[in-house]
């Protein structure tokens, strides 16, 4: 069968949110004067949300930090500059102009919250493009719960067994799985280079997005 649908992860396989959310997170920090969390490391911590972003930053200042304090605080900065120097990662956009013109399905779930996502594509202007959104407010459960991914495959009506995730986290993978869809892993996301990525028995792995179209069919 046909390739119909491919389904992404955002932060770290669409799109490098890194830095707006680095630069929110250590405005805040220097707000309670803490010390500030380098955005290369901060990238490995993102797929965790904003508790693991949180926990990452007492690691580093070697004390706890009240995370209920500095979560809000940290989203509602984020949230008034999402999308500032967020950018599409090198060589997407022609990866989905080959998807859109071999006309296959694509869509995005992500446990990112929609105020967030909107944000970021409205910014890339594929708001218009993107055939299915599932963000993390509109589930029970998100990754590595395959809800989303369910959930996507019934909105765009295509076989689990046609459908690719692309995703830069184990979680990702685990989602994929369990949604009965073929699982690419990202190796230029968010991945920690001391975890080993084939160990996540994805069905494929990409050093860069223009590879996947090896894994079409």
């Amino acid at each position: 069968m046909k390739t119909e649908c491919i389904l992404f992860d955002l932060d770290g396989t669409l799109a490098d949110t890194s830095i707006d959310m680095c630069n929110a997170l250590n405005k805040v920090l220097t707000k309670y004067k803490f010390k500030n969390v380098d955005c290369s490391g901060l990238k490995t911590h993102i797929s965790k949300g904003a508790v693991g972003i949180i926990d990452y930053a007492s690691v580093i200042n070697q004390r706890s930090i009240d995370s209920s304090l500095l979560r809000s605080e940290f989203l509602q900065e984020y949230s008034e500059n999402t999308f500032i120097y967020t950018k599409m990662i090198d060589g997407m956009e022609k990866l989905l102009e080959h998807i859109e013109k071999n006309n296959i399905k694509w869509g995005i779930v992500t446990n990112k919250h929609s105020k967030y996502v909107n944000k970021i594509l409205e910014g890339f202007a594929l708001s218009n493009r993107v055939k299915c959104l599932v963000t993390g407010d509109m589930l029970q459960e998100t990754k590595p719960n395959p809800e989303g991914l369910l959930l996507a495959a019934n909105i765009l009506n295509v076989n689990l067994n046609d459908t690719i995730y692309v995703g830069d986290d184990e979680r990702d993978i685990i989602a994929g799985k369990n949604a009965g869809m073929k699982t690419v892993a990202a190796d230029f996301g968010f991945v920690n280079k001391d975890y080993d990525i084939f160990s996540w028995n994805a069905d494929g792995v990409i050093k860069k997005p223009m590879m996947l179209k090896d894994f079409l069919i």
